[in-house]
């Protein structure tokens, strides 16, 4: 998501253009404070991945919550599964991590851990074996965990979390102010289409024509009525053929109605939040 990046500058651009200065140190220290860091996966694997090394647990269960709140109860009821089956290999990456820490301290995190997550785990038969685990002199050697302690499961983890992270913000319902680089690309593109059709128009052979002016006006105006807009959109078309003319109203249609968008929308009016406001 790259261009959530993108309107933080925009954002800032435009409190440092209105003299908001105080403003402008707030929002900056909102971001050097973010937790989503902006939306990036690889920044956010970055986090998880430190909590996992120093064995902070109270550090990785508040990330995860927070993301658990802020960003995966925004997902519809289906993704769920996944993400509690994704925050749990993460649960054993810290366990594995610690047991290969140096010292006498993996014990005491491995005990920690399962002292502290008894009551959320012990039900799931999925952790019964993992109760024993401080008690294995080697589970790299042991059947039931020897999995969890080689190279390509804890890579599969960690790009396992990477699509998870980018499939949900893909999926995330997107403020209006992020979309408007698309709306406006879209704007343009359909703008170039129609120049490209009135300048094929007047590269092509004119037929005479066999209906009267009073018919021709009267489609004219049947076309006007569908485009539903202000007389300059319609006239941009006035000198496309007869033949054009259905194809010219759906693309003007379009362009219409999501000019109507725009127009409502926080980035270039403020009909969309009164509407909301009064709802």
């Amino acid at each position: 998501m790259a261009h959530i990046q993108f309107v933080d500058e925009l954002v800032r651009e435009y409190l440092l253009y209105r003299g908001f200065t105080s403003t402008l140190k707030s929002f900056d220290n909102d971001l050097k404070a973010d937790k989503d860091k902006g939306f990036r996966v690889d920044k956010i694997i970055e986090q998880i991945l430190h909590f996992i090394n120093v064995s902070d647990l109270n550090g990785l269960k508040e990330y995860w919550s927070h993301l658990d709140n802020f960003v995966f109860s925004k997902l519809e009821i289906h993704f769920q599964p996944a993400i509690r089956k994704m925050e749990y290999s993460l649960y054993k990456l810290y366990l594995v991590t610690a047991v290969q820490g140096n010292g006498g301290v993996k014990n005491e995190r491995v005990t920690e851990f399962l002292s502290k997550m008894l009551p959320e785990l012990q039900g799931q038969n999925e952790w019964k074996e993992w109760f024993m685990l401080p008690y294995i002199q080697k589970p790299e050697e042991n059947l039931s965990f020897s999995l969890y302690f080689t190279r390509s499961w804890q890579d599969s983890v960690l790009v396992s979390l990477h699509n998870l992270l980018a499939t949900v913000f893909q999926c995330m319902p997107q403020p209006t102010l992020t979309s408007y680089e698309s709306d406006a690309a879209m704007v343009k593109r359909l703008q170039d289409e129609l120049a490209t059709l009135r300048l094929q128009s007047k590269m092509q052979p004119q037929a005479p024509e066999k209906t009267s002016p009073i018919g021709h006006q009267s489609r004219l105006a049947q076309y006007s009525e569908r485009l539903s807009g202000p007389l300059p959109l319609v006239d941009d078309f006035c000198a496309v053929p007869s033949e054009h003319l259905e194809s010219g109203a759906r693309e003007a249609k379009g362009l219409r109605g999501l000019i109507r968008q725009m127009g409502g929308s926080p980035v270039m009016g403020r009909k969309t939040s009164r509407s909301q406001s009064q709802n």
